[in-house]
């Protein structure tokens, strides 16, 4: 049964406006009352955040009638809208998890054994997904502070596709390998070499960098598609999707020749455990007197 968490002895924490003047007329704010109030989780522990709103007072401010009040930004940036836990401990789950590759149980271990914070699996999970919004909402900034090396080096790019079953959305994404940045994501239907050119590719030929070599999966439209895109660029197939299907093959092979050697073996072991049964007569006690 779940129980409900015991909030007698958490702290409080105030937040007050960084700014203390009004921005029409000059005049000091005044404390108004408090606009959010929210548990929030920490790495540190629980406490109760309260943002404390100001307004202008003077009846001579043009704002004075409005109800428009000046609120805490720090309060404001502690997490994001929606969630009850703190931005560090969003960001210590992210990198848990895409940095130190931990499952989403090691995670909840240690923030409810070690740091005692009150929070299940489920939420775990729901956390790293907003890490994984954040980063994608951070790929700007990233390019902009890669842009300098990638107008000097070039670019390296990746193409590869995520498809569920036949007749369904695929995600074509484009990524660069030496930065690790997702440069385009796109959802397709259709295949055709032309479509990716103009909606996967296009995008990526114009940030204006110059395109060195292309990785992408075995399949014929991505080739068609970066020749039409990127003519003279090298292509070349996934190593790690090359060395899979050889090593699918190799299983393949392994399990016949296991076969043929459990055949090879079954009979005479059979018939050898059959020789034993019928030679083999147990003893009978010797009857009494």
């Amino acid at each position: 049964m779940r129980r409900a968490k015991d909030n007698r002895r958490i702290p409080r924490r105030y937040y007050y406006p960084e700014r203390t003047q009004c921005p029409r007329c000059r005049h000091g704010l005044k404390r108004a009352y408090p606009v959010w109030r929210k548990y929030i989780g920490c790495l540190s522990g629980r406490s109760l955040v309260i943002s404390i709103g100001c307004w202008c007072r003077p009846p001579t401010c043009p704002d004075a009638k409005q109800t428009r009040r000046v609120a805490s930004q720090e309060a404001e940036a502690l997490t994001v809208r929606g969630s009850s836990f703190a931005l560090e401990v969003i960001v210590q789950i992210g990198y848990w998890r895409f940095w130190q590759r931990w499952s989403v149980t090691q995670s909840h271990e240690v923030l409810t054994q070690e740091r005692y914070l009150p929070i299940s699996e489920r939420e775990v999970l729901y956390l790293i997904g907003v890490v994984l919004v954040l980063l994608r909402c951070t790929y700007h900034w990233r390019l902009e502070e890669h842009a300098p090396y990638c107008r000097r080096h070039g670019l390296f790019l990746s193409l590869d596709a995520l498809k569920p079953d036949k007749g369904h959305t695929a995600l074509y994404v484009a990524r660069e390998l030496k930065c690790g940045l997702v440069l385009q994501v796109t959802p397709l239907r259709s295949a055709a070499h032309r479509t990716l050119a103009r909606r996967v590719l296009q995008p990526v030929k114009a940030l204006g960098y110059r395109l060195r070599g292309v990785v992408s999966a075995e399949e014929q439209a991505l080739h068609l598609a970066v020749a039409h895109a990127f003519p003279g660029v090298r292509q070349q197939p996934c190593q790690l999707q090359c060395l899979r299907e050889a090593a699918t093959l190799i299983v393949e092979a392994d399990q016949a020749c296991k076969k043929a050697l459990k055949q090879a073996l079954r009979a005479p072991f059979y018939a050898g455990c059959r020789a034993l049964s019928i030679n083999w007569r147990p003893r009978l006690p010797a009857p009494w007197g």
